[in-house]
């Protein structure tokens, strides 16, 4: 399949070749690069990054688009927001604030009910100070398979499937709520950048996401994993060890905290989240008062602060291009969407989104999404931040793992076989779609967001 896959793409950047060779409509060459970048992105087979740089080079290249658009991604406050993320992550991963997390939560289980919300809840929560799915699950995957043997759940079984899932429960799903906790949040803030010079504050994001998206797929992903997962559990035989905070623990807690107050309040106070995170990843390896000591930034993985920077300058092609407007009108003469209702034009943005995030995966679906919102606001009659903002269910109500790259490597951390998380993922987003999107709509509707 792999290489099936790569015959394709290079077949797709022979076409990109030949149509900029022979003078083709600037939005011809758009259309067969933007499906190749994607390609990329959707089946891994080059590492995302190096998927971004390509797209890079092609367009500088090529001349395409101009150099500011290409570039617009680098411009952007998202893309710092990701770069202090992979700082700060950096920072917990080193003095292991997710194991003290992980043995305080587990002192008292006694029930597999009450150890799959234990652990979700561990990826909760860390959702507010660790800026990165991926790292989370990364960092938090050892320590689950290490709780399911001291619990006795054997490897393979069902009850073992469930505290893995319920990791990625707890990780990834609520975090898209919670503004810079994972790229999808951040591409789509990134794109609103480049595309209409507006963002959106950490608060409002939250205030409009958290109470519906965020909490009701948390909780209702990791009550499906109960029950579809329920098993037992055997009691500890020993003490959970948990050791006394560190000096530098407390530190990097202070500055934890210190950080989420200044994003949580970033309305009243008119900083951007993504200088706040950029603040406290110098302090972190400030000399003499960080929590990581400077030579670390040689050793740290960058890829996903390209691949944020490749995904917003695709967007802003595309946009540019007016490609996405043309796509958009075929649309809509299909559908007579002027003539919805408030709702049914919602839930047709954010099926058009599901489905454009299974073409594109999450992380790359905002980039395009969000340069047609334009269109679809003209369309629709709404405002134009309620039309990017309606996009956000799609983040949360995904149907297939290659989707989100942090599902994917959770998968493979934790041996959890495909077929299991295929089957909580359809559960959760049909239910998502009857009663999470619904609500999610009234919600925003109350609090003037949508119209």
């Amino acid at each position: 399949m792999q290489s099936a896959f790569r015959i394709l793409a290079f077949l797709l950047f022979v076409a990109f070749a030949a149509a900029n060779l022979s003078g083709a409509h600037s939005m011809v060459q758009v259309s067969l690069l933007t499906v190749l970048i994607v390609f990329l992105w959707a089946t891994a087979i080059v590492p995302e990054f190096f998927a971004s740089l390509l797209f890079f080079a092609i367009v500088l290249v090529s001349g395409v688009v101009s150099e500011p658009i290409a570039l617009a991604g680098f411009q952007s406050k998202a893309v710092w927001l990701a770069f202090s993320g992979i700082i700060i992550g950096a920072a917990i991963q080193t003095h292991k604030l997710g194991g003290i997390l992980f043995n305080r939560l587990l002192r008292r289980i006694n029930s597999y009910a009450a150890l799959v919300w234990s652990v979700a809840s561990a990826g909760l929560l860390l959702s507010f100070v660790v800026p990165s799915a991926m790292g989370r699950v990364v960092m938090l995957a050892p320590l689950v398979l290490a709780v399911c043997k001291r619990f006795k759940l054997a490897e393979g079984s069902r009850g073992q499937y469930g505290v893995c899932l319920a990791l990625l429960a707890g990780t990834v799903f609520p975090a898209m709520s919670i503004l810079p906790s994972n790229v999808p949040n951040v591409v789509m803030l990134g794109a609103m950048e480049a595309a209409y010079g507006r963002g959106i504050t950490y608060a409002d994001y939250f205030i409009l996401n958290f109470p519906v998206l965020g909490a009701g797929a948390f909780l209702l992903m990791t009550a499906l994993v109960v029950f579809l997962f329920r098993s037992e559990v055997a009691p500890l035989e020993d003490d959970t060890g948990i050791d006394a905070w560190t000096r530098e623990q407390k530190r990097l807690v202070l500055l934890l905290l210190l950080t989420l107050a200044l994003w949580a309040t970033d309305s009243l106070h008119g900083i951007s989240a993504a200088w706040i995170g950029l603040a406290a990843a110098v302090i972190c390896m400030t000399p003499g008062i960080g929590v990581i000591p400077p030579k670390i930034f040689g050793t740290l993985n960058f890829g996903p602060w390209f691949f944020v920077a490749g995904a917003i300058g695709l967007g802003a092609m595309v946009r540019e291009s007016g490609l996405v407007t043309s796509f958009w009108q075929m649309l809509s003469e299909t559908l007579p969407l002027a003539g919805f209702i408030a709702p049914l034009q919602y839930m047709v943005i954010v099926i058009t989104t599901i489905v454009l995030a299974i073409l594109a995966t999450l992380p790359a679906a905002p980039s395009i999404f969000t340069p047609m919102a334009a269109a679809v606001s003209q369309t629709t009659g709404w405002p134009l931040d309620a039309t990017i903002l309606a996009q956000i269910p799609s983040f949360v109500l995904f149907l297939f793992p290659y989707q989100a790259p942090p599902i994917i490597i959770g998968i493979a951390l934790l041996k959890v076989p495909v077929k299991q998380v295929m089957k909580l993922l359809a559960i959760h987003t049909c239910a998502g779609l009857l009663v999470l999107a619904p609500l999610h709509y009234l919600w925003g509707r109350s609090i003037g967001v949508f119209p």
